[in-house]
């Protein structure tokens, strides 16, 4: 009865144990499969916690967790510009990282208006809202090296023309409104 019971006590504690490591070592599991937009969705949850670092470059999202595991998530034919208007302050960056990046906006709603100026085509028109990061997230086409993106907010409006060709940055911290 003991060794019934010693076999049963150590296959219970190594089920618990490979759960645990199957739970911790699988972080990477949960961004497998998923399009490059909703990896960046899902990089919000790690937003400010310390627990994983996820840059967005111009071809792959990077995602790096406390774990080891890591993953790559192409971007395809997309391209990220995730823009934090401000007013008052803002931080140098090239690759957006949502896992740490925090602009001055929080959950601001204003009108954007995104051109491309080489065919005239308005590709995004309309209201939208910073997130808690303070960044606005827009998924553009590759390979535009004209892209007019205008933010207007109380009166103050920014403009800057963006590029999503070649090794462009994801993450615009430029745009004053003024």
């Amino acid at each position: 009865m003991n060794l019934r019971l010693t076999i049963t006590t150590l296959l219970t504690g190594a089920f618990a144990a490979a759960l645990s490591f199957s739970t911790l070592a699988n972080e990477a599991d949960k961004f497998e499969g998923l399009t490059a937009p909703q990896a960046l969705e899902k990089a919000h949850d790690y937003h400010g916690k310390g627990t994983a670092s996820i840059q967005v470059m111009p071809d792959v999202i990077v995602a790096k967790f406390d774990d080891n595991s890591q993953i790559q998530i192409p971007t395809k034919d997309q391209h990220l510009l995730s823009i934090a208007p401000y007013e008052n302050q803002t931080h140098p960056c090239g690759y957006h990282v949502p896992t740490g990046c925090q602009g001055e906006m929080v959950e601001k709603t204003m009108m954007v208006k995104v051109v491309d100026l080489d065919n005239k085509k308005v590709l995004k028109y309309g209201q939208v809202t910073t997130q808690k990061d303070g960044f606005i997230d827009l998924w553009m086409p590759k390979d535009r090296k004209n892209l007019e993106v205008t933010f207007t907010y109380n009166g103050k409006t920014s403009t800057e023309v963006l590029s999503t060709a070649d090794k462009a940055r994801t993450c615009i911290t430029t745009m004053q409104l003024i």
